[in-house]
């Protein structure tokens, strides 16, 4: 099983900070720390390799998650989302230049947190500031992400961290690509086309209009397929000279 995200919470009221884990816990998370002020979050970041933060505005500290936001959007450069009771254009002109990927509006439930972190990653993947369109509703292509190495992939409702070294091959069905790994099948909704301009051009190659392979997970091959794990895939004559030219390599 692949790990899932790491997430920070940066919550001074313990009983929110406690029920959002809870909601997070249930959905499959594993990988929750929490913190109540900014010196907390530091240590976090500094102890934990963080993936995403769930960020408190008032921190009811000297320094606000407004400028903990701003640190993170400077330094740490991971998707973060802002726990807010208001969404007036006063508060979004004070957060807007921190550049948060989402906002989770209190009071909140389970489906607007997993919403807000849905967003937050398409929102982060395509350099979106929420500040813009705070209430910008899910787009209908989820974005791949790549991370050190790692793809970014929804298993049932939570993300789970897949290093590109353990897929075996992309397979694209119509509207979806499924992800063969060495454990398990994921569904990702993207194209191909779009998959592959992200993809290391060292580690994978197309070798049709329905699949991208990892290269170092070729067991055999000739002019026309090659073979990973007793699984035979076709390589068409447009694609031939670049997937043999890259195996041979």
């Amino acid at each position: 099983m692949y790990p899932s995200l790491r997430i920070l919470i940066v919550e001074d009221e313990l009983l929110i900070a406690e029920d959002l884990k809870e909601i997070l816990v249930e959905v499959g998370y594993t990988e929750i720390f929490k913190a109540r002020n900014y010196a907390q979050a530091l240590e976090a970041f500094d102890s934990k390799s963080i993936d995403i933060v769930l960020l408190d505005i008032n921190l009811n500290d000297a320094k606000s998650g407004i400028e903990l936001g701003l640190l993170i959007s400077q330094r740490y450069h991971i998707p973060f989302i802002y726990i807010t009771s208001y969404s007036d254009a006063g508060t979004i002109a004070s957060v807007k230049q921190t550049k948060p990927s989402a906002f989770l509006l209190k009071p909140y439930n389970k489906a607007h947190l997993l919403a807000s972190i849905e967003i937050a990653f398409f929102n982060y993947s395509t350099n979106l500031n929420a500040a813009d369109k705070p209430t910008a509703d899910k787009t209908n292509e989820e974005n791949e992400l790549i991370i050190n190495g790692q793809l970014l992939v929804k298993d049932s409702y939570r993300y789970v961290k897949v290093p590109l070294d353990d897929i075996l091959w992309f397979a694209s069905d119509k509207n979806y690509i499924e992800i063969n790994t060495q454990h398990k099948k994921y569904l990702l909704r993207a194209s191909l086309k779009k998959l592959q301009t992200l993809l290391p051009a060292d580690k994978f190659v197309k070798c049709n209009k329905q699949h991208i392979v990892n290269i170092k997970q070729v067991d055999s091959f000739n002019n026309n397929s090659i073979e990973i794990k007793g699984q035979q895939i076709a390589i068409s004559r447009t694609e031939q000279l670049e997937v043999l030219k890259k195996i041979k390599m």
